[in-house]
């Protein structure tokens, strides 16, 4: 029993001179650059996907007023189109805010039409408040979101 009350100070010795040794003074801060950011002019840009993204500030847009609005969008050069469905699923982030996004993203609304074609009279869209795609009529548009998407230039 002795020999083990003799093992308590060798251990903390060895933790102590082991810590200062392993020890290169104080960490350089190395801030994570955030994904996303935001111009004066709106335009927001997302470094992880390589996509410029701006956001249409009107909601309860029909489908076909959505694309002819992201497609005439002359903001930074133009060369704006709806997005696809991947591409909404890739800003979905559960929890980041109140429609599950990027706060940057300030929508007037949670549910975003996509470019995706679903048949002759519908269009698939992303329900940012639950995570889930649907598809509603061309001609829906109560609380419906449109959002331009384009390559970084």
């Amino acid at each position: 029993m002795r020999a083990y009350r003799c093992l308590g100070p060798i251990i903390v010795s060895i933790l102590v001179i082991w810590g200062c040794a392993s020890s290169q003074g104080p960490a350089e801060v190395n801030p994570r650059q955030s994904r996303f950011s935001k111009a004066d002019n709106g335009l927001i840009t997302d470094r992880v996907a390589g996509l410029d993204w701006y956001i249409c500030p009107q909601r309860d847009n029909q489908w076909r007023q959505a694309k002819v609005w992201a497609e005439g969008l002359a903001v930074d050069g133009g060369g704006w189109r709806l997005p696809t469905m991947a591409e909404l699923k890739g800003l979905y982030q559960k929890g980041a805010s109140a429609v599950n996004m990027d706060p940057v993203f300030q929508l007037p609304g949670a549910y975003v039409w996509s470019g995706d074609l679903h048949n002759d009279w519908s269009v698939w869209g992303f329900a940012f408040y639950s995570g889930l795609e649907g598809w509603h009529s061309m001609n829906y548009g109560y609380g419906r979101v449109a959002l331009a998407v384009r390559s970084r230039k």
